[in-house]
């Protein structure tokens, strides 16, 4: 069998960033320092800066509809705009309505009263739930800008319930997926951010364990210039690619794990969430075995 791992090349990364912090803080204050900024606002954070929007040039999304805030990530995601960072604010409220979303369905099919009362919906409803939590980070994973999330924070427990610190009030696993995680506090008026976690080169570390948060303290560390160029879109896999897919797939005999295995390496649960780059390889790949066959 031939290898084919590659000597790894630099890739440019996009500020990808986590913030949580106790309640009154300032973490919407913090995030909409950022410049030409589309913020989902979950609720209503952002009433009283209309004039720091506004100078900012960016623009506000009151929802607390998780399918409104999917389609409009993946507007962003696809479509040319002027924006360069997402805030999402905060994501404790987007997991919390995407839990009531699928609480309401499953109470629609429950099968007994008793499930219905004590919502034990099991694995599968969890299931559900965590699916379309990480179809969203997939997004954000390829969304063409900054992405600056905020959460509530909460305290971290330990064995019988000792208090041993705080933790982020999110999705489990929230602390995997971002590059970066940051602390806020408040010392005196100014916003201090402590780094819990950032992806980097051993020794190149770009932010200091403790900073004061600032829009030019991150064009400072991160980089100006990765921070405010423009976003670009990315070109989703088209609904004709996705027909012709399932034409093929119909035809076309693959072995057994074949199409798991694309939708593993492509990061995606559907062929629909698929870059239409990747989906035509696949198609590549299955018009030859069909060449095959006819010969």
């Amino acid at each position: 069998m031939t290898l084919k791992a590659k000597k790894p090349e630099a890739v440019e990364k996009r500020l990808k960033l986590f913030l949580y912090g106790p309640a009154g803080v300032g973490k919407t204050t913090a995030s909409i320092q950022f410049k030409e900024a589309y913020v989902i606002d979950m609720e209503n954070g952002t009433d009283f800066y209309s004039k720091t929007l506004n100078k900012m040039g960016s623009v506000v999304l009151r929802t607390n509809n998780p399918d409104e805030v999917k389609d409009e990530i993946k507007a962003l995601l696809t479509e040319k705009h002027p924006y360069k960072t997402l805030i999402i604010d905060p994501i404790t409220q987007y997991y919390n309505a995407l839990q009531e979303k699928w609480n309401r369905i499953f109470e629609k099919y429950a099968r007994s009263e008793k499930e219905r009362e004590i919502q034990d919906f099991g694995p599968r409803y969890w299931g559900k739930v965590k699916s379309e939590y990480k179809s969203l980070q997939r997004m954000l994973a390829q969304l063409d800008m900054n992405v600056i999330v905020t959460s509530h924070q909460k305290p971290l427990y330990g064995e019988n319930m000792v208090v041993l610190g705080t933790t982020y009030d999110s999705a489990k696993g929230d602390d995997y997926f971002f590059d970066l995680i940051f602390q806020l506090n408040k010392v005196g008026e100014k916003r201090i951010a402590k780094t819990i976690k950032e992806r980097a080169e051993l020794g190149e570390n770009k932010f200091p364990a403790e900073f004061e948060w600032s829009y030019s303290n991150f064009l400072k560390y991160f980089g100006a210039e990765a921070i405010e160029r423009e976003a670009k879109p990315v070109h989703m896999a088209t609904d004709a690619q996705v027909a012709e897919m399932n034409r093929l797939l119909g035809i076309v005999k693959l072995e057994d794990g074949t199409i798991e295995k694309w939708l593993t390496k492509a990061g995606v649960n559907e062929l629909s969430e698929m870059t239409s780059e990747q989906i035509q390889k696949c198609l590549d790949y299955l018009n030859k075995k069909l060449e095959v066959v006819k010969v």
